[in-house]
């Protein structure tokens, strides 16, 4: 089949709240190890919305949008080795698989592309995606394994991250599809009782569903809700709360009054969680220093910087391990889980899309917290 010259695309044009469906041309391969991936399966992930807020992106709009995505090769370059034409890959993280940090298998923090973002991710731009564009348009099978991009590793390496071990019980705060599938996780690996942290019905009633016991935060302060839940067994009442907490929010929270209260995840991670626990930090925070932008018109600089009761922290000897996922170290466990049936990480997703023309909108609606997980079918390849 011959490649067309252009192709749709979701594209950011640095205006916040707004997307559009553009024509790119058709990306070309110009080093060795390229190749050329046809879409079949994207999705919008809650790290669009930071750029959709305005909030977080490259200096230098427009850019393709979006990091997650199942394809199949139509071309490749002669460096490439582990890939022929015809094969259906799933698109993550960008690294070149030849510097120091890649031969020890932290593939995400990848050294050959751009230092001062930290990581490469297709979608936020030039700085953050080495120049590769975005995973939201027709060239870059299954619903459960489009999750395999980014947010079932994701979820999976956070709750790794607090120190999980099968019988702890855990508080996962923020209910939107990475903090589902953390739930999702942490049943499936054997916790004793999950609690999930969010203010909006609907997310709520899904946690319920997957098993996890469901706290509103705009009732009561949700520390002292679980606190009723998990008492001491013991007489100094030290061991009050759970052994694990995650932090599935990031940088964008919200406190009872859904007003922006910087920290208060953390903080509130730092509050439940039982001394010798650990805590898991999920959500995304920005390095200090990214401050408004082009790309990123109402960033203040902050986003990453607040206070934490470190005091807390130090006396309960907790332990804290956060960072962006190494998707492809977990991509072959979690696709094992999913082949066999034991995984089903479509539980999160609420709506799916046939073709790019509705996605812009889906924005909207996922911003608003109307829907949650949203897949995109593109209009060829396997279905």
């Amino acid at each position: 089949m011959t490649t067309p010259k252009t192709m749709k695309a979701i594209t950011w044009e640095g205006k916040p709240f707004q997307m559009s469906l553009k024509d790119h041309p058709v990306p070309e391969l110009k080093h060795p190890s390229d190749a050329l991936i046809k879409l079949t399966t994207t999705a919008i992930c809650g790290t669009d919305l930071h750029t959709y807020r305005g909030l977080a992106g490259s200096k230098d709009p427009p850019w393709i949008m979006g990091h997650e995505g199942i394809g199949t090769v139509t071309q490749v370059n002669p460096g490439v080795r582990t890939l022929k034409v015809g094969d259906k890959v799933v698109v993550g993280p960008i690294s070149c698989g030849y510097c120091e940090n890649c031969v020890r298998q932290r593939w995400t923090y990848c050294l050959t592309f751009h230092p001062e973002t930290l990581v490469d991710l297709p979608g936020l731009g030039e700085e953050f995606g080495a120049g590769l564009g975005g995973a939201q348009a027709e060239f870059i099978r299954d619903i459960d394994y489009i999750m395999l991009s980014d947010i079932f590793p994701t979820a999976w390496d956070g709750l790794s991250g607090s120190g999980f071990e099968p019988g702890d019980s855990v508080a996962v705060f923020g209910a939107g599809p990475v903090g589902l599938l953390c739930v999702y996780s942490a049943i499936l690996r054997g916790a004793s009782k999950v609690y999930s942290i969010d203010y909006v019905p609907s997310r709520l009633e899904k946690a319920k569903s997957i098993g996890a016991v469901p706290i509103n935060f705009k009732d009561s302060d949700p520390v002292q809700q679980i606190l009723t839940l998990e008492p001491p067994r013991y007489p100094n009442g030290t061991d009050a709360g759970v052994r694990r907490a995650c932090d599935c929010v990031g940088f964008e929270t919200l406190n009872a009054q859904l007003q922006y209260e910087p920290g208060i995840v953390i903080r509130n991670c730092v509050n439940i969680t039982q001394p010798t626990g650990g805590i898991g930090i999920i959500g995304e925070y920005l390095p200090a220093g990214f401050g408004p932008t082009p790309g990123a018109p109402l960033a203040t600089g902050k986003e990453g910087v607040f206070e934490v009761p470190l005091g807390s922290l130090w006396s309960k000897n907790l332990s804290v391990r956060g960072g962006v996922v190494q998707v492809k170290e977990l991509q072959f466990l979690l696709k094992g889980l999913i082949d066999r049936g034991v995984a089903r990480p479509r539980v999160v997703v609420d709506e799916v899309l046939y073709g790019l023309d509705g996605v812009a909108g889906a924005y909207e609606r996922f911003e608003k917290r109307v829907v949650g997980k949203i897949v995109v079918r593109l209009g060829h390849g396997e279905q």
